[in-house]
């Protein structure tokens, strides 16, 4: 499909259809995009899949989109999510999930030079710490494993090709398993696929991983926003209604001490649908937050938008051509088109 894809890009780009297509008027959307890490994704022992793009991949998407659209502030964001203000055309929200450091060494200046803002969610307990969280350990585990393939049990009987070409589509698979609503134990799941990869996790790393509270505070004063992405960055579709309250509790508590402002936005940890529930949103409501971001298409239609699943649209490692493409599509229609 990738490859499709990239002959389809690079088709309209040649042709001219994407150039005609972003000459099209940006109805009044917001569009928001969501980033997790930047750097080299062929060079990490984790996982590969957190890594939306390299620097010069974000310094040139940022120019781009800077070149095409306002790029709004979180606050400016949330206007729009409640109708407080309209925006004359699309307008971005560029996001960041997990705070891992590479936001602050390698997102962070290019945001500064194109003088634009970016958001950050942060799980609080992460910040300026070694630890690595579930989904790293799943990827190494399975990268250092020597099996050519291997059955998990729980919470469902699963196989998975290991052998070299398939070994990054079922790392992928693997960590879809752990996000089903039905995989409720960390320890059990972590443990059997130990067993099962004869290979174990790693200890929490030596060198920091995300980045700590005074490279927030710079970057606050910088002009980048901050909300909350939970304490430990649990699936809240899978704890109780207590737990989720807690989670959200803890953190906007941290967040606001550490930055000395008012948290109110939240980013569900994952964001797909099965991930949050109505039991969220009441635990949001007596948190006091009052916009959650998940993941979906990204384009949100003012008067529409639910502020407790404002959609956006996850950013992969593509091309310019694809980025040009995808991007023009959903500003012109509105809809995930490419």
């Amino acid at each position: 499909m990738s490859g499709k894809r990239e002959w389809l890009a690079q088709a309209s780009a040649y042709g001219g259809f994407t150039r005609l297509t972003e000459a099209v008027p940006g109805s009044p959307f917001l569009f928001i995009l969501n980033y997790h890490r930047i750097g080299d994704a062929t060079q990490t022992p984790y996982d590969s899949g957190t890594f939306s793009c390299t620097v010069d991949e974000l310094d040139w998407q940022v120019r781009y989109l800077k070149q095409r659209f306002p790029i709004v502030t979180l606050d400016q964001a949330v206007d729009i999510v409640h109708g407080r203000s309209l925006p004359s055309k699309t307008s971005v929200l560029i996001t960041f999930d997990d705070g891992y450091r590479d936001n602050y060494d390698a997102a962070f200046p290019v945001f500064v030079k194109h003088g634009v803002s970016a958001s950050f969610f942060l799980p609080t307990s992460y910040i300026g710490t070694g630890y690595l969280p579930w989904w790293d350990m799943i990827a190494y585990i399975v990268k250092t494993s020597c099996e050519s393939r291997i059955t998990l049990t729980y919470p469902d009987t699963a196989a998975f090709d290991l052998t070299p070409a398939h070994r990054s589509r079922s790392i992928m698979n693997i960590l879809k398993l752990f996000k089903r609503p039905s995989m409720t134990d960390t320890e059990r799941f972590i443990g059997e696929l130990e067993d099962t990869c004869k290979s174990v996790r790693p200890t929490d790393s030596a060198e920091r991983c995300f980045l700590n509270w005074d490279e927030a505070r710079e970057m606050q004063r910088a002009g980048m926003c901050f909300g909350s992405h939970t304490h430990t960055h649990e699936i809240l579709g899978k704890l109780p209604y207590e737990r989720q309250l807690q989670e959200m509790e803890v953190s906007r508590q941290i967040m606001e001490r550490e930055l000395d402002r008012s948290i109110d936005t939240l980013a569900y940890p994952v964001g797909n649908p099965d991930c949050f529930s109505d039991i969220s949103y009441q635990a949001l409501s007596a948190a006091k937050y009052k916009t959650a971001f998940a993941r979906g298409s990204g384009i949100n239609r003012p008067g529409q938008i639910q502020p407790f699943n404002v959609l956006r649209c996850s950013i992969d490692s593509i091309s310019p051509p694809q980025f040009r493409l995808r991007i023009a599509l959903r500003a012109a229609t509105g809809r995930n088109l490419f």
